[in-house]
């Protein structure tokens, strides 16, 4: 049995989610994604999606169904947040993002946050 959940092949897409979210239905196993957090799926989704290569390398076989490990997913995920916080855009990420940068992304330390403090002391 594997440590990561897969994801189907046959979708590669999650179905697009309602700005509205009050008919959401909560299955109880966590939070549930806001709405930026599914826009980053759904785009980590489509990046994995124009590597074939990439989703062969990850790709496992349940019963009849070819399904993508959810490592590449959730590495996907990364490198997308990643750009989308320097304020990239979704299509402009789509057209550049590498299957390097999708397989190392989970290899890069994140940076501290600063919270709005400075790196030295105040003078009293």
């Amino acid at each position: 049995m594997s440590k990561f959940p897969e994801v189907s092949l046959i979708d590669p897409e999650p179905p697009l989610q309602a700005e509205d979210d009050s008919d959401f239905q909560h299955n109880g196993q966590g939070e549930a994604p806001d709405n930026s957090a599914l826009a980053a799926l759904h785009l980590a989704h489509r990046a994995v999606a124009k590597f074939p290569e990439l989703t062969k390398r990850y790709q496992k076989f349940i019963g009849t169904a070819a399904v993508v490990s959810s490592a590449v997913i959730v590495l996907a995920s990364i490198a997308v947040s990643r750009r989308l916080r320097t304020g990239e855009s979704p299509d402009k990420i789509l057209a550049e993002i590498t299957t390097d940068e999708i397989e190392n992304a989970g290899k890069q330390k994140p940076d501290k946050p600063n919270n709005g403090k400075s790196k030295t002391r105040p003078q009293h």
